[in-house]
């Protein structure tokens, strides 16, 4: 039996270790649990996205707009989202979605059908982390992120 005690210091020693690698591990935690929060909302955006796009389906004015200079997106046209990648700098979230398709589009076309895409993942996410943002979902912040889109890559 040890009557000058240590094991009472050693014992607080390693309950303060403890404690402190706890609420280290709970920082790391709820970071990682943010951005996958994220990345799910981006991929379900980015999947009515193209399904919008899949429908075809338009306001009068977007349909006007197509009907006279891109007659092409008036039809539904089948596009595959490969992936979206979360890249972190600072406080700033990039996400960047990859898609997909074998049709022949024009860059503009592309872009288009890349900035709806975008518009969705923007709208979910704010939806997702109930934020009062309003069109066109822009300016999207977390606790601890700013989120920002790159423009759609064609794969």
């Amino acid at each position: 039996m040890n009557n000058k005690g240590q094991i009472t210091v050693e014992y607080m020693l390693m309950v303060a270790v403890i404690i402190i690698i706890m609420i280290s591990a709970t920082n790391v935690i709820q970071e990682e649990t943010e951005k996958n929060t994220i990345l799910n909302a981006a991929q379900i955006g980015a999947q009515i996205g193209v399904d919008k796009n899949g429908y075809a389906m338009y306001y009068n004015d977007t349909f006007n707009n197509y009907q006279e200079n891109y007659q092409r997106l008036l039809y539904p046209t089948d596009i595959e989202v490969i992936n979206i990648t979360l890249t972190k700098s600072d406080k700033n979230i990039y996400l960047q979605v990859n898609l997909h398709t074998n049709n022949d589009l024009t860059t503009q076309e592309r872009y288009i059908i890349g900035y709806r895409v975008n518009y969705y993942v923007r709208k979910t996410i704010a939806e997702t982390f109930n934020q009062n943002i309003t069109y066109p979902y822009e300016n999207l912040e977390t606790e601890r992120f700013k989120i920002r889109n790159n423009t759609v890559k064609w794969v």
